[in-house]
């Protein structure tokens, strides 16, 4: 314990990664119960006083690795997205590869719930591409086995494309969304529901969910007929709210009639990220 709590006061996060190998869970718990003040505390401006830029940044890199390292499942609530964002993701995959099965699991559900509760989406803005390409990595990778059919895996899965260049290219590149959690999107869950319908208040109006799976049907990527045949079901499905059924059961009428979908603005693609819509 002793060689972690020094690797954590010199910001030594590679003497942290170093140990990782020969922590027991005692140790861990031992660590986590010494440092967990320091680590779940908020970082003011007297602790950067004095610091470079390199120098903060590797502070947080360490307490973010050691948190990860040491503490509980629902440790994401206190690192934040440092989490996911900070450490390089090599530093992540082996950190989390350290820890128990049971241990991974109890995290990822956690993670899942705390990002997909948040409720100010438009303030994270690109962030939440960043967040689900981290998880998705982690998820390939072997790291994490979420489970790609619940809803907070889903919401984060809409958020994060809808804040891509592109929720179509974005699906392109990832065919096994196409094959597999797509098809999760018309069951119903009002916090996915939500989300998608979330997407249609955002600035480019041709870069929602609805539209995407349009456009993804008549290009072959989806099936066009099971898409109408989802869509359709999902309108008449009584458990879900009456506008989250309106929004399911545009879906056929736009396959139908091509020439109803928006069009690209002629100023060429909208910025990074979708933007909120502002007036005019």
């Amino acid at each position: 314990m002793s060689a972690v709590v020094a690797s954590f006061e010199a910001d030594d996060s590679d003497g942290v990664l170093a140990a990782l190998s020969g922590l027991s869970d005692e140790v861990r718990a031992g660590t986590w119960e010494a440092l967990r003040r320091r680590l779940c505390a908020v970082p003011g401006p007297e602790q950067r006083q004095g610091l470079t830029a390199q120098a903060w940044s590797e502070r947080v890199r360490t307490r973010a690795v050691l948190a990860l390292a040491v503490g509980p499942v629902d440790v994401v609530r206190r690192v934040g997205s440092f989490v996911f964002l900070h450490p390089p993701a090599s530093d992540i995959d082996r950190v989390l590869t350290s820890r128990t099965p049971e241990w991974r699991q109890a995290f990822t559900e956690a993670t899942l719930r705390a990002e997909a509760a948040e409720t100010e989406v438009g303030l994270f803005g690109p962030i939440w591409w960043d967040i689900w390409r981290r998880l998705r990595h982690l998820e390939l990778a072997g790291v994490l086995q979420p489970d790609s059919t619940s809803g907070d895996y889903l919401v984060l899965m809409v958020r994060g494309l809808l804040f891509s260049d592109s929720i179509t290219g974005a699906i392109r590149a990832d065919p096994d969304l196409a094959e597999r959690s797509v098809w999760s999107l018309f069951e119903p869950s009002p916090g996915v529901q939500k989300a998608l319908l979330g997407s249609e208040r955002y600035w480019n109006p041709a870069n929602t969910w609805r539209v995407a799976l349009v456009r993804l049907a008549l290009a072959g990527v989806l099936d066009r007929q099971r898409l109408a045949a989802a869509a359709a079901a999902a309108a008449d499905d009584a458990r879900m709210g009456r506008n989250h059924r309106s929004w399911y059961r545009r879906i056929p009428q736009l396959l139908a009639d091509p020439r109803l979908l928006p069009q690209e603005a002629d100023q060429g693609p909208p910025p990074p990220g979708n933007q909120l819509r502002r007036p005019t």
